[in-house]
Protein backbone atom coordinates (compact mmCIF):
# COMPACT_ATOMS: atom_id res chain seq x y z
CA UNK A 1 0.00 0.00 0.00
CA UNK A 2 1.56 3.58 -0.93
CA UNK A 3 1.76 6.09 1.21
CA UNK A 4 0.55 9.28 0.43
CA UNK A 5 1.15 13.01 2.39
CA UNK A 6 -1.43 15.56 1.52
CA UNK A 7 -0.84 18.84 2.89
CA UNK A 8 -3.99 20.86 3.53
CA UNK A 9 -6.01 18.15 3.83
CA UNK A 10 -8.56 20.05 5.36
CA UNK A 11 -9.27 22.49 2.44
CA UNK A 12 -11.45 22.43 -0.58
CA UNK A 13 -9.13 20.38 -2.72
CA UNK A 14 -7.08 17.92 -0.13
CA UNK A 15 -10.18 17.15 1.63
CA UNK A 16 -11.48 15.85 -2.14
CA UNK A 17 -7.83 13.96 -2.76
CA UNK A 18 -8.30 12.51 0.64
CA UNK A 19 -11.53 11.26 0.05
CA UNK A 20 -10.35 9.63 -3.70
CA UNK A 21 -6.98 8.33 -2.71
CA UNK A 22 -8.42 6.51 0.29
CA UNK A 23 -10.87 5.10 -1.76
CA UNK A 24 -7.96 3.72 -3.94
CA UNK A 25 -6.52 1.82 -1.56
CA UNK A 26 -3.78 4.92 -0.50
CA UNK A 27 -2.65 5.08 3.09
CA UNK A 28 -3.72 8.55 3.41
CA UNK A 29 -2.15 10.94 6.02
CA UNK A 30 -3.79 13.95 5.63
CA UNK A 31 -2.59 17.69 7.19
CA UNK A 32 -4.33 20.57 8.98
CA UNK A 33 -3.74 23.34 10.84
CA UNK A 34 -6.77 24.12 12.44
CA UNK A 35 -9.83 22.93 10.99
CA UNK A 36 -9.94 18.80 12.04
CA UNK A 37 -13.52 18.93 11.53
CA UNK A 38 -13.17 19.38 7.92
CA UNK A 39 -10.97 16.56 7.42
CA UNK A 40 -13.20 13.70 5.21
CA UNK A 41 -10.69 10.67 4.91
CA UNK A 42 -6.89 9.79 5.89
CA UNK A 43 -5.05 9.87 9.10
CA UNK A 44 -4.99 13.36 10.64
CA UNK A 45 -1.86 14.91 11.48
CA UNK A 46 -1.90 18.57 13.01
CA UNK A 47 1.57 20.26 11.15
CA UNK A 48 2.39 23.57 10.92
CA UNK A 49 4.71 24.13 7.50
CA UNK A 50 6.23 27.29 8.45
CA UNK A 51 8.02 24.84 11.45
CA UNK A 52 10.87 23.28 9.76
CA UNK A 53 11.43 20.61 12.84
CA UNK A 54 7.68 20.06 12.04
CA UNK A 55 7.75 19.55 8.75
CA UNK A 56 10.96 17.10 9.14
CA UNK A 57 9.13 14.86 11.85
CA UNK A 58 5.94 14.53 9.79
CA UNK A 59 7.91 13.31 6.99
CA UNK A 60 9.80 10.97 8.73
CA UNK A 61 7.32 9.72 10.56
CA UNK A 62 4.93 8.97 7.58
CA UNK A 63 7.69 8.42 5.24
CA UNK A 64 5.55 8.95 1.72
CA UNK A 65 6.15 7.43 -1.42
CA UNK A 66 4.44 11.41 -2.38
CA UNK A 67 3.92 14.64 -1.20
CA UNK A 68 1.10 16.53 -2.46
CA UNK A 69 1.24 19.86 -1.27
CA UNK A 70 -2.27 21.77 -1.59
CA UNK A 71 -2.42 24.19 1.44
CA UNK A 72 -2.56 27.42 1.44
CA UNK A 73 -2.77 30.39 4.28
CA UNK A 74 -5.90 32.27 4.33
CA UNK A 75 -5.19 35.44 1.35
CA UNK A 76 -5.90 37.97 4.93
CA UNK A 77 -3.03 35.68 6.41
CA UNK A 78 0.06 38.30 7.52
CA UNK A 79 3.11 37.60 5.51
CA UNK A 80 1.05 35.91 3.48
CA UNK A 81 4.33 35.55 0.82
CA UNK A 82 6.82 34.37 3.13
CA UNK A 83 4.55 31.84 4.57
CA UNK A 84 3.65 30.21 1.06
CA UNK A 85 7.18 30.54 0.10
CA UNK A 86 8.32 29.15 3.64
CA UNK A 87 6.28 26.05 3.13
CA UNK A 88 7.31 25.13 0.11
CA UNK A 89 10.94 25.22 0.90
CA UNK A 90 10.63 23.42 4.13
CA UNK A 91 8.78 20.52 2.16
CA UNK A 92 11.29 20.82 -0.35
CA UNK A 93 14.46 20.19 2.04
CA UNK A 94 13.48 17.82 4.03
CA UNK A 95 11.82 15.82 0.82
CA UNK A 96 13.44 12.31 0.32
CA UNK A 97 15.18 12.24 -3.35
CA UNK A 98 12.87 8.92 -4.32
CA UNK A 99 9.21 11.01 -2.59
CA UNK A 100 7.51 12.32 -5.45
CA UNK A 101 6.70 16.12 -4.04
CA UNK A 102 4.19 17.69 -6.34
CA UNK A 103 3.20 21.39 -5.83
CA UNK A 104 -0.22 22.71 -6.43
CA UNK A 105 0.35 26.53 -8.23
CA UNK A 106 -2.43 29.25 -10.20
CA UNK A 107 -3.17 31.28 -12.97
CA UNK A 108 -2.57 33.81 -10.41
CA UNK A 109 1.08 34.17 -11.10
CA UNK A 110 0.18 35.88 -14.53
CA UNK A 111 -0.97 39.47 -15.27
CA UNK A 112 -3.71 38.44 -17.27
CA UNK A 113 -2.76 40.21 -20.55
CA UNK A 114 -1.63 37.61 -22.43
CA UNK A 115 -4.12 34.68 -22.60
CA UNK A 116 -3.96 31.71 -22.83
CA UNK A 117 -1.27 30.84 -20.58
CA UNK A 118 1.26 27.78 -21.76
CA UNK A 119 2.82 25.49 -19.15
CA UNK A 120 6.04 27.35 -19.79
CA UNK A 121 4.91 30.77 -19.65
CA UNK A 122 7.13 33.26 -17.71
CA UNK A 123 5.38 34.32 -14.60
CA UNK A 124 3.85 38.29 -14.20
CA UNK A 125 1.88 38.13 -10.96
CA UNK A 126 0.18 41.12 -9.84
CA UNK A 127 -0.16 40.10 -6.07
CA UNK A 128 1.90 39.19 -3.18
CA UNK A 129 0.05 35.67 -3.36
CA UNK A 130 0.64 35.60 -6.97
CA UNK A 131 4.55 36.29 -6.48
CA UNK A 132 4.62 33.61 -3.72
CA UNK A 133 3.45 30.65 -6.03
CA UNK A 134 5.46 32.22 -8.54
CA UNK A 135 8.86 31.31 -6.40
CA UNK A 136 7.39 28.17 -4.95
CA UNK A 137 6.92 26.80 -9.12
CA UNK A 138 10.81 27.15 -8.92
CA UNK A 139 11.52 24.95 -6.16
CA UNK A 140 9.63 21.70 -7.41
CA UNK A 141 10.24 19.27 -10.51
CA UNK A 142 6.12 18.90 -10.12
CA UNK A 143 3.87 21.62 -10.38
CA UNK A 144 0.57 21.28 -11.13
CA UNK A 145 -0.39 24.86 -12.23
CA UNK A 146 -4.77 24.83 -11.84
CA UNK A 147 -7.29 28.34 -11.71
CA UNK A 148 -10.60 28.30 -9.50
CA UNK A 149 -11.57 25.23 -8.05
CA UNK A 150 -15.14 25.33 -7.40
CA UNK A 151 -17.58 22.61 -6.26
CA UNK A 152 -21.69 22.50 -7.14
CA UNK A 153 -22.41 21.56 -3.51
CA UNK A 154 -21.81 23.56 -0.28
CA UNK A 155 -18.83 24.04 1.91
CA UNK A 156 -16.11 25.09 -0.63
CA UNK A 157 -15.01 29.03 -1.28
CA UNK A 158 -16.29 29.38 -4.80
CA UNK A 159 -20.09 28.76 -3.17
CA UNK A 160 -19.50 29.76 0.45
CA UNK A 161 -19.09 33.51 -0.34
CA UNK A 162 -22.10 33.66 -2.39
CA UNK A 163 -24.50 31.59 0.18
CA UNK A 164 -22.80 34.11 2.78
CA UNK A 165 -23.95 37.59 1.38
CA UNK A 166 -27.25 35.66 -0.02
CA UNK A 167 -27.82 35.18 3.60
CA UNK A 168 -27.29 38.89 4.54
CA UNK A 169 -29.76 39.98 1.67
CA UNK A 170 -26.85 41.57 -0.12
CA UNK A 171 -26.20 41.74 -3.91
CA UNK A 172 -23.77 39.56 -5.42
CA UNK A 173 -21.63 41.56 -7.84
CA UNK A 174 -19.74 38.71 -10.66
CA UNK A 175 -17.27 39.65 -13.18
CA UNK A 176 -18.58 39.23 -16.46
CA UNK A 177 -15.22 40.22 -17.96
CA UNK A 178 -12.99 38.51 -15.82
CA UNK A 179 -11.98 34.85 -17.26
CA UNK A 180 -10.70 31.98 -15.77
CA UNK A 181 -9.76 28.37 -16.43
CA UNK A 182 -12.15 27.11 -13.50
CA UNK A 183 -12.33 23.04 -12.82
CA UNK A 184 -14.58 21.01 -11.15
CA UNK A 185 -12.72 20.00 -7.69
CA UNK A 186 -13.28 16.36 -8.21
CA UNK A 187 -12.06 16.36 -12.13
CA UNK A 188 -9.20 18.16 -10.52
CA UNK A 189 -8.64 15.32 -7.72
CA UNK A 190 -8.87 12.81 -10.34
CA UNK A 191 -5.79 14.37 -12.63
CA UNK A 192 -3.27 14.65 -9.90
CA UNK A 193 -4.01 11.17 -8.47
CA UNK A 194 -3.16 10.19 -12.05
CA UNK A 195 -0.02 12.13 -12.42
CA UNK A 196 1.58 11.05 -8.78
CA UNK A 197 1.61 7.52 -10.86
CA UNK A 198 2.80 8.85 -14.32
CA UNK A 199 6.61 8.38 -14.50
CA UNK A 200 5.90 11.26 -18.08
CA UNK A 201 4.94 13.91 -15.37
CA UNK A 202 7.56 16.25 -14.81
CA UNK A 203 8.02 20.26 -14.26
CA UNK A 204 5.27 22.08 -14.55
CA UNK A 205 1.62 21.62 -15.76
CA UNK A 206 -1.32 23.34 -16.39
CA UNK A 207 -4.45 21.44 -14.95
CA UNK A 208 -7.60 22.59 -15.83
CA UNK A 209 -11.07 23.12 -17.70
CA UNK A 210 -10.45 23.54 -21.46
CA UNK A 211 -12.18 26.09 -21.75
CA UNK A 212 -12.31 29.67 -19.43
CA UNK A 213 -15.82 30.89 -18.09
CA UNK A 214 -16.11 34.44 -16.81
CA UNK A 215 -16.75 34.74 -12.69
CA UNK A 216 -20.55 35.32 -13.49
CA UNK A 217 -21.35 32.13 -15.59
CA UNK A 218 -19.23 30.60 -12.47
CA UNK A 219 -21.07 32.32 -10.36
CA UNK A 220 -24.57 31.47 -12.08
CA UNK A 221 -24.07 28.12 -12.78
CA UNK A 222 -23.11 27.32 -9.14
CA UNK A 223 -26.12 28.98 -7.86
CA UNK A 224 -28.35 26.80 -10.02
CA UNK A 225 -26.27 23.72 -8.97
CA UNK A 226 -27.29 24.60 -5.28
CA UNK A 227 -31.42 25.47 -6.54
CA UNK A 228 -31.20 29.55 -5.77
CA UNK A 229 -33.71 31.27 -7.41
CA UNK A 230 -34.27 34.68 -7.35
CA UNK A 231 -30.75 36.33 -5.71
CA UNK A 232 -30.07 39.60 -6.77
CA UNK A 233 -27.12 39.19 -9.20
CA UNK A 234 -25.35 42.19 -10.46
CA UNK A 235 -22.79 41.97 -13.46
CA UNK A 236 -19.92 44.31 -13.04
CA UNK A 237 -16.77 44.72 -14.66
CA UNK A 238 -13.34 44.03 -12.90
CA UNK A 239 -11.78 46.82 -15.47
CA UNK A 240 -10.85 49.23 -12.27
CA UNK A 241 -9.96 46.67 -9.85
CA UNK A 242 -6.74 45.90 -10.84
CA UNK A 243 -7.69 42.36 -11.01
CA UNK A 244 -6.21 40.22 -13.84
CA UNK A 245 -8.88 40.53 -16.74
CA UNK A 246 -8.10 36.75 -18.45
CA UNK A 247 -6.15 33.72 -17.15
CA UNK A 248 -7.53 31.15 -18.89
CA UNK A 249 -4.44 28.05 -18.94
CA UNK A 250 -3.68 26.15 -22.28
CA UNK A 251 -3.96 22.67 -21.39
CA UNK A 252 -3.07 20.94 -24.38
CA UNK A 253 -0.22 19.39 -23.09
CA UNK A 254 -2.13 17.86 -20.24
CA UNK A 255 -5.26 16.54 -22.45
CA UNK A 256 -1.88 14.98 -24.16
CA UNK A 257 -0.64 13.09 -20.67
CA UNK A 258 -3.39 12.10 -18.91
CA UNK A 259 -6.55 9.30 -19.46
CA UNK A 260 -8.76 11.64 -17.18
CA UNK A 261 -10.70 14.21 -19.57
CA UNK A 262 -10.57 17.41 -18.27
CA UNK A 263 -14.25 18.97 -18.04
CA UNK A 264 -15.83 22.37 -19.24
CA UNK A 265 -18.17 23.62 -16.25
CA UNK A 266 -20.85 22.59 -18.22
CA UNK A 267 -19.67 18.65 -18.74
CA UNK A 268 -18.76 19.07 -15.11
CA UNK A 269 -22.36 20.09 -13.90
CA UNK A 270 -23.84 17.17 -16.24
CA UNK A 271 -21.52 14.74 -14.58
CA UNK A 272 -22.13 16.01 -10.92
CA UNK A 273 -26.24 15.84 -11.37
CA UNK A 274 -25.98 12.33 -13.25
CA UNK A 275 -23.92 10.99 -9.75
CA UNK A 276 -26.23 13.05 -7.37
CA UNK A 277 -29.14 11.33 -9.57
CA UNK A 278 -27.98 7.83 -8.90
CA UNK A 279 -27.36 8.74 -4.94
CA UNK A 280 -30.86 9.55 -4.49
Amino acid sequence: MKRLLITGGSGDLGRELCRQASAKGYEVTATYLTRPQRLRAGTPLQLDLNDPEAVKAAIDQVQPHAIIHTAVPPMNAPNLRAQIVASAYHLRTFCPRETKLVFLSTDMIFDGTQPPYADDAPPSPLSAYGQAKAEMELMADHVVRTSLIYDFERGNKQTDWMLEKISRGETLRLYEDEFRSAIWVVNLAEAILELIENPFFQGTLNVAAPSAVSRLALGTKLLEALGIVGANVEAVSSALTGRPANLTLDVSKAQLLLRTPLLSLEEAFARWREYTTERQ
